[in-house]
């Protein structure tokens, strides 16, 4: 049986490779019809997500998630709460995307991964 803290693992592990630029994991943990719906409404699948990461379209220095809550239903698990993502820019400078998000993960063949990505800004 599946815990939350078994997706609080697979969570971490998805993180970590993002801000590592991990493909390798990027690649294990996220699904291959993957939805991930970035905060300014911009939707990329699972190949457009990772060379975005490689490219540094978005590079992620740090992700922080001060508020999260999981919830696992058999196949599926279900984490939303609040996320800061610091990313840099080419010119050195940093942005930070404050916002709530919702996530889904599925198990599939005996393995988790993460299918959907949904996430919304915090207004200023």
């Amino acid at each position: 049986m599946t815990t939350p803290q078994d997706i609080l693992a697979l969570e971490n592990r998805r993180y970590q490779a993002m801000v590592a630029a991990d493909v390798a994991v990027l690649n294990e943990l996220l699904a291959d019809d993957l939805i991930y719906t970035h905060s300014n409404a911009v939707i990329d699948t699972k190949q457009s997500y990772i060379d975005g990461i490689v490219g540094k379209r978005w590079h992620y220095t740090k992700a922080e998630r001060p508020e999260e809550r999981i919830e696992v239903f058999g196949d599926c698990a279900r984490v939303t709460g609040h996320i800061r993502l610091t990313l840099g820019n080419p010119d050195g400078s940093s942005r930070t995307v404050n916002g709530r998000f919702l996530n889904l993960w599925l198990r599939r063949n005996g393995k988790w991964q993460l299918a959907a990505w949904q996430s919304t800004p915090i207004p200023a």
